[in-house]
């Protein structure tokens, strides 16, 4: 039997490459009675917008904050099978700095720093079920 019929697939990840076709096997998913308390942290200068996923429901539209006076924090009740937390600050044309966390029923998940100029950073944190 080839390793197409196998069901891995025609680019079926052997873990050579750690996840980078399949996705990461060390990333959980909740369950759909999970609910989550995430708090969304950002501190430092030069932020002219973030995203935030609010509730974890699929097909929902993330949540966008232009110019956001910092240190800034938002807390949210995710729940459901999709509930993945992500946050993501973009800098302005000048630059700047940003440290962006996320937390899973108190417990710190991911933390990110992005720095430079129009630079993004993507802050996703594994909800830990």
């Amino acid at each position: 039997m080839s390793e197409y019929d196998q069901g891995r697939g025609r680019w079926g990840d052997a873990g050579g490459l750690d996840g980078a076709i399949t996705g990461s096997p060390r990333f959980s998913v909740t369950g759909g009675g999970t609910r989550l308390r995430v708090e969304y942290r950002v501190e430092g200068r030069g932020v002219v917008e973030l995203n935030y996923a609010p509730k974890g429901e699929e097909g929902e539209e993330e949540v966008s904050v232009g110019q956001p006076r910092l240190p800034w924090r938002q807390e949210v009740t995710m729940r459901g099978p999709v509930a993945i937390p992500v946050l993501s600050a973009t800098l302005d044309e000048d630059g700047g700095r940003a440290d962006l966390v996320v937390t899973v029923d108190g417990r710190e998940r991911a933390r990110v720093t992005v720095s430079g100029a129009s630079a993004t950073g993507v802050c996703v944190a594994d909800p830990g079920v």
